[in-house]
């Protein structure tokens, strides 16, 4: 069997057509190691700029085009992920348009994002005790960031990807008090990608905890959890 292809009357028996799919997988393993090795070398952040993508709108110091290509951020102080990359987001738990939302303002750390919060009273199940699904959407929130930023750093992208929470186990260990500065602190487990093209989304598995600082220096961990979250292929919705 003959199959045509092209303007130029290319002709490709079945087992020509074969080996060429047979080959797509290799082809793209090829392009996401070079991708990969590129991203080490720094070469696709300055290609980005040079493009005129702004690379790093928090000001880290962490952002791997500082770490991994020189490029230092532009004057300004450091500023959360979600108030540089999705300003005009109402999620409740991280939009900082949100009228009446918890505003959670996360920053980079070493594979990883920590924030600082403190809930009022009105979210409290039990006088003193904050409630535990407003707890969960600290994690949830901070977990689902953490793996973006993670798939947008691994990938060389100007934006994180959009991604949502496919699981989440949370586990509280002591009750958590209102009008408290709490930490929400995560970190990157494992990152999985299929490798072969068009099969399946990337996933991030991320652990996330709340903390209370104690005057010691210590911290007391309250809610420990781990989520898994998938990549959904465009950029971060608002």
């Amino acid at each position: 069997m003959l199959a045509r292809c092209g303007a130029m009357g290319l002709q490709l028996c079945s087992s020509q057509i074969g080996s060429l799919v047979a080959a797509l997988p290799s082809a793209c393993t090829l392009l996401r190691r070079y991708g990969n090795e590129a991203a080490k070398d720094g070469i696709q952040w300055h290609w980005m700029v040079s493009q005129g993508h702004k690379i790093n709108p928090c000001n880290s110091m962490l952002h791997p085009a500082v770490k991994e290509a020189g490029i230092l951020p532009e004057d300004g102080e450091e500023i959360a992920v979600q108030v540089a990359y999705t300003p005009k987001s109402h999620c409740f738990g991280c939009g900082p348009a949100h009228p009446d939302g918890l505003h959670l303002e996360s920053k980079r750390i070493e594979h990883g994002l920590e924030a600082r919060v403190s809930l009022p009273a009105k979210y409290c199940a039990f006088p003193g005790i904050l409630n535990g699904g407003i707890l969960s959407t600290l994690l949830d929130c901070h977990g689902n960031w953490t793996a973006a930023i993670a798939l947008m750093d691994r990938s060389c992208l100007p934006k994180p990807p959009l991604t949502l929470t496919a699981s989440m186990l949370v586990s509280y260990k002591e009750p958590s008090p209102p009008d408290t500065e709490l930490i929400v602190r995560s970190h990157v487990v494992a990152v999985r990608e299929n490798q072969n093209p068009g099969l399946g989304k990337a996933a991030v598995e991320v652990d996330v905890a709340v903390l209370l600082p104690q005057a010691d220096g210590s911290e007391k961990l309250l809610v420990q959890g781990t989520g898994i979250f998938k990549r959904l292929g465009a950029l971060r919705a608002l």
